[in-house]
């Protein structure tokens, strides 16, 4: 046995007993043989509750098994569908660099679909006829009481969404919140119920309907159910899975995202619903609350996007009365013949809007030299008035110990992600974390979980000695202890030459750097 994985299974979310709320990656297979049903979602109206007839021919591919448990199986059909106009929104406007592997040729399409599957009972009708389709070899199981009508259907389906809804109202999303994802990778019956956990990273989109997690995640954990953990251990439904692996610019993701479901259920909901009933969508918060929180919300202060040509990374605010951050220097690579810009996003009461000053190169290492560090200063009187330094952590860096990382993957502009891990390796000139890193972070700060004090600064993860591939969670950073005194001399001298300390001309620190004489570094 190879373990090759060929099913087309996926998971889904079971809200009420024999109804299953799917998402559309289900569909990936019948899009390739169905052009009618290509042709129904191509044309289907964002943003509303559409029942499927029974009498429709595409009802034959609309029919799937489902498993509850290894043992019990049940038939499901498929009897509502819409396409959240939220996130097609967001596909439009903020993913156009990305793609979905998990839906073949149609994941913008099926990203924002979701469906409502009926369940009922099976029985086999006959051995002799194990030759014909599944549709002929099972037959729902129904009485006067289980018969319903199309109208009977909507009236359900309505109200087990609305159930939903106030489950889902239950828990107050936060960045850097526990979040747990209990999937069936691959669809095979045989993980069903597999558990794994992470963190909130980002909350993206329009009215902050996609959810980045670095949660682990496999093909056919769409549909999974996603869960907030508060600090007594108690769960809430928040979201579900809409795609296990992407990548953007080329460049392997390793999170996860996922729908968040209140927003997208009371469109829904406001739309089929009369009015006297969405009271039940602004029930009272429970308040999940994750202990660090407000530490998140201090440490978003204390970081910038750094933009210089076509490039840009993190930038760390390491004092304010001088307005001095650092960065990679490979970050800023093409000043000064280009302008170097601070920006972040800042929420004000008019909304967010985007702060940017000119920054001034006081220091940068030279190309392939370690420690890859730049030095920059923004005028005090230009420095936006929210931020914060960054407290420096006063113990070494240990093994083990449970970190996070914060910075700006994927895109210049919004919000910075943040991800944990642990501390992999340790030496003098390096430590090693499996964060989950992209381009984008190289300047930002590795904190240690328990106090929030920076213990290095995020340079680069590693590559394929071709570097066709490039592994997230084996990322590389540079110890406070390494830049501290310099800087400490140059804040306190305003000398620049005191910054000359940060390149490394020893050659074996070079080679530990360039991860010699086995994989090079992505540097």
């Amino acid at each position: 046995m190879d373990g090759t994985m060929l099913s087309h299974g996926y998971s889904g979310i079971s809200i009420a007993k024999r109804w299953v709320l799917a998402h559309g990656s289900i569909l990936a297979p019948i899009l390739l043989r169905s052009q009618n049903f290509l042709h129904l979602l191509t044309t289907l109206s964002p943003g509303y509750l559409s029942m499927i007839r029974t009498s429709e021919q595409l009802i034959h591919d609309l029919t799937f098994f489902i498993h509850r448990s290894q043992a019990l199986k049940e038939f499901g059909k498929v009897v509502a569908i819409w396409k959240c106009p939220l996130l097609k929104q967001t596909l439009e406007d903020s993913f156009r660099n990305w793609t979905f592997r998990n839906q073949d040729d149609f994941d913008r399409l099926l990203i924002p679909i979701f469906l409502i599957i009926k369940c009922k009972s099976l029985e086999s009708i006959s051995q002799t006829r194990e030759s014909e389709g599944p549709e002929k070899q099972w037959k729902f199981i129904e009485n006067e009481q289980e018969q319903a009508s199309e109208a009977a259907d909507k009236a359900k389906v309505e109200h087990v969404l609305l159930q939903l809804a106030k489950q889902v109202a239950t828990g107050r999303l936060t960045k850097g919140a526990i979040a747990e994802l209990v999937s069936t990778p691959f669809g095979n019956p045989f993980f069903l119920d597999s558990v794994s956990r992470g963190i909130i990273g980002n909350l993206l989109g329009t009215n902050n309907c996609l959810i980045l997690m670095d949660v682990t995640s496999f093909p056919g954990s769409e549909g999974s159910p996603v869960f907030l953990i508060n600090d007594r251990g108690r769960r809430s439904i928040c979201g579900m899975i809409i795609a296990s692996l992407s990548c953007c610019r080329g460049e392997w993701v390793n999170c996860t995202f996922a729908v968040n479901l209140l927003p997208s259920l009371k469109l829904i909901l406001q739309t089929q619903l009369l009015k006297n009933q969405s009271r039940y969508l602004t029930c009272t918060i429970f308040p999940f609350t994750w202990h660090n929180r407000l530490e998140i919300d201090t440490l978003e202060k204390c970081i910038a996007i750094v933009k210089c040509g076509s490039n840009w990374g993190t930038g760390t605010l390491v004092d304010e009365q001088s307005g001095t951050f650092i960065t990679c220097a490979h970050v800023v690579t093409m000043a000064p013949e280009a302008r170097i810009e601070i920006a972040r996003s800042v929420m004000s009461p008019t909304g967010r809007h985007e702060w940017s000053a000119d920054a001034n190169l006081i220091y940068k290492t030279p190309n392939g030299k370690p420690y890859d560090i730049a030095v920059l200063r923004v005028n005090r009187k230009f420095l936006q008035s929210t931020m914060k330094a960054i407290k420096f952590a006063e113990k070494s860096v240990r093994k083990g110990e449970q970190i996070l990382s914060i910075g700006f993957p994927f895109t210049s502009e919004g919000r910075p992600t943040i991800t944990n891990g642990v501390i992999s390796k340790t030496s003098s000139y390096m430590f090693q974390t499996n964060c989950c890193v992209h381009s984008g972070v190289s300047g930002g700060p590795i904190v240690r979980r328990a106090d929030f004090k920076m213990l290095g600064i995020i340079v680069c993860n590693v590559a394929s000695n071709n570097g066709s591939v490039s592994y997230p969670r084996l990322c590389m950073a540079i110890p406070i202890t390494i830049l501290q005194r310099p800087l400490n001399d140059y804040l306190q001298a305003a000398d620049p030459k005191a910054l000359e300390k940060l390149t490394e001309h020893d050659v074996n620190v070079t080679a530990i750097w360039n991860l010699r004489p086995f994989l090079l570094s992505n540097i």
